[in-house]
C-alpha cells in the first residue's frame, strides 16, 4: 500500500480527538458567562431549564466563529509538538518526505474551516445572537413573582408600583401609587384608595383598582388632565413580547449591512461601522488558512520541542493576530477611506510572516 494515503490518516487521527478537546474547552470557557448569566435569569424567573438549553443552541453559532480558529492553532501545535517529540518529523524529513507532503492534510482542514467560518460569520452567528438576545431581552420582562414590600416601588413591565399596605397571602394592597414609566404612554399616574394583585404562571400580571384618580400627562406642564374612577384595571404581560429592542451591529447578518450600507438615509458613522464589521466577519473567517501557513512552517523549522511549547507559541500566534485584528477595527473606525481594508492587516501581515517561514522551511 502506497505510503502517503496512510500518512494523513495518521495524522487525521493524532490531529482530530485534539482538535475536538480544544474546540469543547474553549466553547466552555465562551460559554460560561453567559451560562451563569442564563442560569441566575432562570433562578429569578422560575424558567425552564430547557430555556437554557434553548439559549445554548442559539448562541452556538456565534461561540463556534470565535472558538473554532483558535482551537485549530493550538491543536496544531500540540499535534506538531507530539510529533516532534517522537521524533516523526525528524524521521519523515529525513525520508525524504516535502513540506507539502508532510502538511497538506492540515492545509484541508485548514481551507474546510475557513469556508465553514465564512458562512458562519456572515449569516448564522449574527443571526443566532440576534435570536438569543431577543429571547433574553423576553425572559428579563418576564415576571415570574411579585415581591412587594409595604411603602416600597417595585417594578412591572412598563409601570412601577407602591402600596402603603400589602397583604401577600392575598394580593389585597391599600393606599396603591402607580406609574408608567416606559413607552409612549409614559408619565401617567395612578392613586388608588384599594387594589388587587393577581398573578398566574403563563398569563398577564392583573391589578385591579378601586376608588381613584388618573393623571394623563399633558404638553403644558402648568394644565393637569385627571379623572376619577371607580374601578380601573391593568394588565401587565408577564413574557415582554411588547419589548422592540434595536439589534446591535453584531445582531445584523451581512446581507442586512450591505442594504444599510446603501441605504442614504444611514449616517456616515454608521456606515464605516458596517464596512468594518463585513471586512472582520472576512478576515476572522480565514484566520485558519493564515494560522496554518504561520504555525506549520514554524513547528517544521523549531526542531524537536515538546507540546508544552507547541501551547506556548500559538497562545503567541493567537496574541499576535488578535493584536493586530484589534488594531485594525480601531484604525478602520477613525479613517473611513480605509474601514474596508484596515481589519484585513493581520491576515496580511500574518500571510507575509507565513510566507517567509514557508520558504525559509522548503529550503532547510
Amino acid at each position: 500500500m502506497p505510503a502517503m494515503p496512510i500518512l494523513p490518516r495518521y495524522f487525521m487521527r493524532l490531529f482530530l480527538p485534539v482538535f475536538g478537546l480544544c474546540l469543547s474547552i474553549f466553547a466552555a470557557v465562551l460559554l460560561m458567562n453567559h451560562f451563569l448569566r442564563l442560569f441566575n435569569m432562570a433562578v429569578i424567573k422560575g424558567i425552564s431549564p430547557i430555556w437554557i438549553a434553548t439559549c445554548f443552541a442559539r448562541l452556538l453559532p456565534f461561540i463556534a466563529s470565535l472558538a473554532v480558529p483558535m482551537a485549530f492553532v493550538v491543536a496544531l501545535l500540540l499535534v506538531f509538538g507530539q510529533l516532534s517529540e517522537g521524533n516523526e518529523i525528524m524521521a519523515l524529513r529525513a525520508s525524504g518526505f516535502s513540506f507539502l507532503e508532510i502538511s497538506w492534510p492540515f492545509l484541508a482542514v485548514a481551507v474546510s474551516l475557513a469556508g465553514l467560518l465564512l458562512f458562519l460569520n456572515h449569516k448564522t452567528s449574527p443571526e443566532g445572537f440576534h435570536s438569543f438576545r431577543n429571547q433574553y431581552a423576553a425572559a428579563s420582562e418576564q415576571i415570574a413573582r411579585v415581591d412587594l414590600e409595604p411603602r416600597s416601588f417595585v417594578s412591572l413591565g412598563a409601570w412601577k408600583l407602591f402600596a402603603r399596605e400589602v397583604d401577600k397571602d392575598s394580593g389585597r394592597l391599600g393606599g396603591v401609587y402607580l406609574v408608567r414609566q416606559q413607552e409612549k404612554q409614559r408619565g401617567i399616574r395612578v392613586d388608588a384608595a384599594r387594589g388587587q394583585l393577581t398573578i398566574e404562571k403563563g398569563k398577564d400580571v392583573s391589578l385591579e383598582l378601586d376608588d381613584g384618580e388618573i393623571q394623563l400627562p399633558n404638553v403644558n406642564p402648568r394644565i393637569l388632565t385627571a379623572g376619577r374612577f371607580k374601578r380601573y384595571r391593568v394588565s401587565i404581560p408577564l413574557s415582554g413580547a411588547h419589548f422592540d429592542r434595536p439589534p446591535d451591529i453584531q445582531e445584523i447578518n451581512s446581507s442586512k449591512l450591505k442594504l444599510l450600507i446603501r441605504d442614504p438615509g444611514t449616517s456616515q458613522q454608521h456606515r464605516v461601522e458596517y464596512a468594518v464589521e463585513l471586512a472582520v466577519r472576512s478576515a476572522g473567517a480565514l484566520s485558519p488558512f493564515v494560522f496554518f501557513w504561520i504555525a506549520v512552517p514554524l513547528s517544521l523549522s523549531a526542531g524537536r520541542y515538546s507540546r508544552g511549547q507547541g501551547f506556548a507559541m500559538s497562545l503567541l500566534i493567537l496574541f499576535f493576530f488578535y493584536g493586530l485584528l484589534a488594531w485594525g477595527i480601531g484604525f478602520g473606525r477613525r479613517h473611513e477611506n480605509l474601514a474596508s481594508v484596515a481589519p484585513w492587516t493581520a491576515d496580511a501581515i500574518g500571510l507575509l510572516l507565513g510566507a517567509y517561514l514557508t520558504r525559509r522551511t522548503a529550503t532547510q
